[in-house]
């Protein structure tokens, strides 16, 4: 029983992403994908700029959460040094959550610096009681002087309508909190661990630090909803507050879907599609860009340290360019298949400057079948067959052409280029005379595809639901797009099943 107590919890964060994503869908499924990238639009760029403005002062204070732990574990650290774990473990943590990202990220800089490993777990406990203290104590502050606005259906299911006393009580946590830093100086054991109360003034810094980085965080994502909201900044940081506690509880990497659900619900609006808007421009200013700048650092930090690195890397990378090259071919058909799927705007098929809707059509049906067919011919680029490799080949270019008469998708066009060139490189590493199509495809490998193919079906329906039908196939009563994806996806069917029939033909009968 123990050993299936393991994945338990993977399999209940994975079970609240879904539900939180079914009804974020139900939220959101009354609007286009146009229509909210208008909303998005909307957003003036003096508000994106503030927000970025925000970001980058909100991330300076977060360098207060390992330097007050450091302190409190009593180790010295060089500011430089702190700044540099403070970002990039911060970057990591809010991105895919503080037990898949942040904490292996803060072993790997603590542990280069010469801090144990007890010293690394004390110090991770520090920084979640000060993000904790800080919490509780504004919640306790908020729920007591000014209550959010819980929804009905949601009051229903509380064991309390009034949420002053549960501020009431979180308040009196964060404040016991601070009596015990005052009062208690020896070391205490808390189920087996040994826990050290901070120095009084350490504590308070604590909760300013916190407070200040809350109210900086939620300023990044208010000043992107419009002012017709009607919703002022001390209304809006109780909402912030919870939906930043219901993303930590749940371990959901980044939040994705329970932020947005939240935020959403709290807002009490019927503009659904310019609340979500905000809150992905919000991702994208103060999740997405300090990641990629904290990913160019952590790089920089590890060739500086590693003087041999740039040696050790070519040479994995020549042993591991097959593998490379099989996920990348991959990740490539991922993206032909969603350029496939993707609705053109409205200028691009009916416009002065739109393309023959025959080429148009083919594009999308050709990059559609590329795309398929990436999926499954990566395989064979992993087990480093020579036809696999001229397969991809052809079928990269076909994709690339497609993409360019699909309302000239160059991104994705310069994507296929890329890996063309980079398989045209590598070609000395694909020799064996084995064939995809003829000895199959491996379990994980194939649950991979078809679990890709599901979930871009999953995707396309959420987009033409309301206007897909049996008569969409032949054009009639609907969307270019729609009709046309529907398409896609039953030319890709079909090109299964005739894989599948070349394969059992190929089989090697068994020797009785």
């Amino acid at each position: 029983m123990k050993k299936y107590m393991r994945y338990l919890g993977p399999m209940l964060i994975t079970a609240i992403f879904f539900l939180a994503l079914y009804l974020l869908y139900n939220k959101l499924k009354q609007y286009s994908i146009a229509q909210i990238e208008e909303s998005m639009r909307q957003v003036s760029s003096w508000r994106i700029l503030l927000s970025m403005l925000g970001t980058a002062v909100s991330y300076v204070i977060l360098i207060g959460y390992d330097w007050l732990a450091i302190k409190a574990i009593h180790k010295q650290l060089a500011l430089p040094r702190v700044c540099l774990v403070s970002f990039v473990g911060q970057a990591v943590s809010y991105n895919f959550g503080a037990l898949l990202g942040g904490t292996t990220v803060r072993y790997r800089f603590y542990s280069a610096w010469d801090f144990s490993v007890s010293d690394i777990v004390r110090l991770v406990l520090m920084l979640a009681v000060t993000f904790w203290v800080g919490v509780l104590g504004m919640c306790g502050v908020f729920f007591v002087l000014a209550p959010p606005h819980i929804p009905d259906e949601l009051v229903a299911h509380m064991p309390f309508a009034d949420l002053r006393l549960l501020g009431a009580v979180l308040f009196v946590v964060a404040l016991a909190y601070m009596v015990l830093c005052f009062r208690v100086r020896h070391p205490v054991h808390i189920l087996g661990k040994e826990f050290v109360f901070p120095a009084p003034h350490l504590a308070i810094a604590q909760f300013v630090v916190a407070c200040v980085d809350i109210f900086a965080a939620a300023f990044c994502m208010y000043i992107l909803l419009p002012g017709s909201l009607g919703v002022s900044f001390f209304e809006f940081v109780p909402s912030y507050l919870l939906a930043q506690v219901a993303v930590v509880l749940t371990h959901v990497p980044g939040g994705v879907g329970i932020f947005e659900l939240i935020i959403i619900n709290l807002t009490h609006t019927d503009q659904t599609q310019v609340v979500f808007a905000a809150v992905l421009l919000f991702r994208l200013i103060y999740f997405i860009l300090p990641l990629l700048l904290a990913a160019l650092v952590f790089a920089a930090y590890e060739v500086k340290t590693r003087r041999s690195l740039w040696h050790d890397a070519c040479r994995w990378l020549r042993v591991l360019s097959h593998s490379i090259t099989a996920y990348m071919t991959f990740a490539l058909g991922v993206c032909y298949l969603v350029s496939s799927i993707w609705p053109l705007s409205h200028e691009l098929l009916y416009g002065p400057k739109a393309f023959p809707a025959a080429l148009t059509a083919l594009s999308q049906y050709l990059l559609a079948a590329a795309g398929a067919a990436l999926l499954v011919i990566s395989y064979g680029l992993e087990h480093r067959e020579a036809r696999a490799r001229i397969w991809a080949q052809v079928v990269i270019l076909i994709g690339l052409v497609a993409a360019l008469g699909h309302g000239f998708s160059w991104v994705t066009a310069l994507a296929g280029a890329g890996l063309a060139i980079l398989v045209q490189l590598a070609k000395h590493r694909f020799y064996r005379t084995a064939s995809f199509y003829r000895d199959g495809l491996p379990l994980y490998w194939l649950s991979a595809a078809l679990g890709t193919l599901l979930v871009l079906f999953a995707s396309a329906w959420a987009l033409y639901h309301n206007v897909w039908s049996w008569q969409s196939l032949l054009g009639a009563g609907t969307s270019l797009n729609a009709c046309r994806s529907m398409r896609a996806f039953l030319l890709i069917g079909v090109l299964l099943l005739l894989f599948w029939g070349l394969r059992l033909s190929l089989r090697k009968p068994r020797s009785l």
